[in-house]
């Protein structure tokens, strides 16, 4: 997911900031859906990530003449993106909003044990995944989030993720770490994807979550939770938590979006 923020060069930055509207668009629209897909999944909710994303677009483009070229623009990007996300409204993200142990009795409440996988649900089942990996990641506070979403979802490399958060890359690995170990036994406990023996099944989650509102209509993205199912159980523990949350797809932002920041850069105001 990290790959769009690469493609952005010193010279792509150089006509922008002389200028050169066209380059300052494709830097946004470069830029707007790995911010997106880090915003989600920092915030949960696509109202917020959406938000939060626009806040990260504008502060990169005003921002945009102090890039120097010291460092990689994409870690540079990545420096402003979590910063901004990690204040954005109060520093919501910043918080665990839901202990581990929380996340996992209520994962227990309500399950439907007759409900089988079939096609007239699969859309439903594979809403009730993206939203589960969303919401057990808030089981980590912001810190450890962050590094969890850069380092093992989105597959920063290592040393780009510690630039981007200020640390060594020693103390990054460390973070990783204590993020993955704590991911792992709740899915370990929980997840009936990640340990067959739990009685926890997305279709088993789809009529509790219907009820309680929590299915995203948004969440429509191709996902075939059996089969990945069936793939993650050849797996050994860790390589499961790792594939349990990078099989979820690009999530793809608003359209309107995007112009309407340029639109603003282009009539000379800011809000």
């Amino acid at each position: 997911m990290g790959r769009p923020l690469d493609l952005i060069d010193d010279a792509l930055v150089k006509r922008a900031t002389s200028g050169d509207a066209a380059a300052l668009e494709r830097i946004l629209s470069q830029a707007m859906r790995p911010v997106y897909n880090l915003a989600l999944r920092m915030l949960q909710r696509h109202e917020d990530a959406e938000d939060a994303t626009q806040e990260v677009l504008i502060r990169l483009a005003t921002n945009l003449s102090t890039f120097r070229g010291d460092a990689r623009f994409s870690t540079w990007a990545w420096t402003i993106a979590t910063r901004c996300i990690l204040d954005f409204r109060g520093g919501k993200a910043r918080q665990a909003p839901i202990s581990a142990e929380g996340f996992a009795s209520d994962l227990q409440e309500g399950l439907d044990v007759t409900a089988t996988d079939n096609p007239e649900t699969a859309l439903l089942v594979a809403q009730v995944k993206l939203g589960c990996c969303r919401a057990m990641l808030q089981v980590l506070d912001g810190d450890h989030r962050l590094a969890y979403v850069l380092g093992e979802i989105l597959g920063l490399d290592q040393s780009e993720a510690a630039a981007a958060l200020g640390l060594s890359p020693a103390n990054f690995r460390k973070r990783l770490s204590r993020a993955r170990t704590k991911i792992q036994s709740l899915l370990r406990a929980s997840c009936g994807i990640a340990a067959p023996q739990n009685a926890c099944r997305c279709s088993r989650r789809v009529a509790p979550a219907t009820r309680l509102g929590r299915l995203d209509p948004r969440d429509t993205v191709a996902l075939d939770v059996p089969a990945l199912s069936q793939k993650i159980a050849a797996l050994d523990e860790l390589e499961r938590t790792a594939a349990l949350f990078q099989a979820d797809p690009d999530t793809t932002i608003s359209e309107h979006l995007l112009p309407r920041i340029t639109a603003v850069f282009a009539s000379g105001t800011r809000s």
